[in-house]
């Protein structure tokens, strides 16, 4: 009984869940451009805009997309915006200059 029970909340929590896989990395920073995508890979579509001094790239599925600024050697500057589809949810966010040197590039571009 016992064993059933945490059976079906680990299925509940890790195999039915409708969050997201970025949800679950937690801390983007903690993490390189290629290791993402080695992690998403699989099962998310990935497009990459390179611009002279930073990249975006924009990952998507059925459910959401990221739009997430990296320097040109994958170094994490910031997630830029994060839409929810299905909720018709687009979430903007200001470039935070102060915590992150790298942005001051992409201020003069953007």
């Amino acid at each position: 009984m016992f064993l059933r029970a945490m059976r079906s909340w680990y299925n509940n929590l890790f195999l039915n869940s409708k969050f997201s896989d970025f949800a679950y990395l937690g801390d983007l920073s903690q993490y390189h451009l290629t290791d993402i995508q080695n992690r998403l890979r699989a099962i998310w579509s990935e497009e990459i805009s390179v611009h002279e001094t930073y990249q975006i790239v924009t990952w998507s599925n059925k459910n959401s997309s990221y739009r997430i600024c990296y320097t040109l050697n994958g170094k994490f500057i910031q997630v830029l915006e994060e839409k929810w589809i299905k909720e018709n949810l687009i979430f903007s966010y200001d470039l935070k200059l102060d915590l992150n040197p790298d942005l001051l590039y992409l201020k003069q571009a953007v």
